[in-house]
C-alpha cells in the first residue's frame, strides 16, 4: 500500500506501510497528520483511519526515508496558472469527474476530518455576517462588505483541507486579508443583479394592477384578481431564474479567493466549470436544502451542524473540477 502524508502545506510520498509505521514511531506522523492512500475519499487525520489500517511494527534499523514532494499536487499546481479558456479546454478533454453521491461523500469525509474546527469557524463566520447585517447603516452594505468574505473564507477552509493542507481558525478570515476588494466587487455585482431582478419582478406586477394603497393604512397591499395569476407566474419564473444563477455561479467566491483573476473572471470561471454539470450541482443543492430543513426541525440545533456542509460541498465541486482538469479525476 502506498501512502502520502502532509507536512504543513507540502504533501509527501509515496511511502510504504513499513515507512509510515517508522514515521509514526519517530513522531514525524502524529494523530493529527493528514494522510491519504488510494481508496480514500479525501485526506484525513491519521487518528481517523488508524484503526482500519494496521501497520507492521516499526523497524529501528531502517534507513532514513527520503522526502519526496508530490509533483503538481499542491495549491501551486498548473491549473491555477491556466487561463479560463485553458482550464475549460483541459476540463473538456479530461472530463469533469464528479457525481452527486461521490461529491457528497467526499465533502462529508472532508468535514468529518476536522469536524469541530470546521463547525466552530463556520459558526463564527455566520455570526459575523448576521451581526453585520443587523447593524444600522452597515447592515445595508453587509452583503457587499462582509458576507462575500465570510462565505469565501468558510469555503476556503474546506478547499485547503481537500488539498491536504493544515487548516487554522484564522483561515476563515482569509477573504478579508487576501482579496478584500475583489470579493467586495463580487458582492456588489450580486447586489446589483438582485436589485435588477426585484425591479424586473415588481414593475410588470404594477402594470397588471397590483396597488400599494393599503400600505399607508398598515394593511396588506390590495391585489386585484387579474394580478393574482400574474404574480404566481412571475414568482415561479423569478424562482427558476434565481436557482439557475445560484447553480452556475456557485463557485464564484472560492474562485475569487483562490485564483489571481478579476472579480468578473471569477463569475466567468464559475460559469465555465459548471457548464454541463447543472443537474449534478442542482441535486447537491436539493440535498443540502433537505439537510438544512431537517436541521431546522430539530429545534434549529441540527441546522448549526449542517451549515458547514455548504462550504464543504462548494469546495468539493471546485476541487473536483481542478483535479479533473489537471488529469487527476477524483472518481
Amino acid at each position: 500500500m502506498k501512502w502520502f502524508y502532509a507536512v504543513g502545506s507540502e504533501r509527501l510520498g509515496p511511502i510504504s506501510d513499513q515507512q509510515l509505521s517508522n514515521l509514526i514511531a519517530n513522531d514525524t506522523v502524529s494523530e493529527t497528520t493528514l494522510v491519504w492512500r488510494e481508496g480514500f475519499a479525501s485526506w484525513q487525520a491519521w487518528s481517523e483511519v488508524a484503526a482500519a489500517n494496521s501497520l507492521p511494527q516499526p523497524d529501528a534499523s531502517a534507513p532514513p526515508i527520503p522526502v519526496t514532494p508530490v509533483a503538481d499536487e499542491s495549491e501551486e499546481g498548473p491549473e491555477l496558472d491556466w487561463s479560463i479558456d485553458e482550464f475549460e479546454e483541459n476540463l473538456r478533454q479530461n472530463g469533469f469527474a464528479t457525481s452527486v453521491g461521490g461529491c457528497l461523500s467526499r465533502a462529508w469525509e472532508n468535514y468529518k476530518s476536522f469536524f469541530w474546527l470546521a463547525l466552530g469557524t463556520v459558526l463564527v463566520a455566520s455570526i459575523i455576517s448576521f451581526v453585520a447585517g443587523m447593524l444600522p447603516l452597515v447592515g445595508l452594505f453587509a452583503g457587499i462588505l462582509v458576507a462575500p468574505h465570510t462565505t469565501a473564507g468558510a469555503v476556503w477552509l474546506f478547499l485547503k483541507r481537500a488539498r491536504g493542507e493544515e487548516v487554522e481558525f484564522s483561515d476563515v478570515f482569509t477573504g478579508f486579508s487576501r482579496c478584500y476588494g475583489k470579493l467586495a466587487v463580487v458582492g456588489l455585482i450580486q447586489f446589483v443583479a438582485t436589485m435588477a431582478l426585484v425591479v424586473a419582478f415588481v414593475v410588470p406586477l404594477l402594470g397588471m394592477g397590483l396597488t400599494m394603497d393599503g400600505l399607508n393604512s398598515g394593511k396588506p397591499p390590495e391585489i386585484l384578481p387579474e394580478a393574482a395569476a400574474g404574480m404566481a407566474a412571475m414568482g415561479f419564473v423569478a424562482f427558476v431564474f434565481v436557482v439557475f444563477l445560484a447553480v452556475r455561479f456557485c463557485v464564484s467566491h472560492i474562485a475569487a479567493i483562490d485564483r489571481a483573476d478579476s472579480a468578473i473572471n471569477a463569475f466567468r470561471f464559475s460559469w465555465r466549470i459548471t457548464k454541463g454539470r447543472f443537474f449534478t450541482i442542482l441535486g447537491l443543492g436539493i440535498i443540502l436544502f433537505l439537510l438544512c430543513f431537517a436541521g431546522m426541525l430539530a429545534l434549529l440545533i441540527g441546522l448549526v451542524f449542517v451549515l458547514p456542509m455548504y462550504g464543504a460541498i462548494v469546495a468539493q465541486i471546485y476541487h473536483d473540477a481542478c483535479e479533473s482538469a489537471a488529469g487527476r479525476p477524483p472518481e
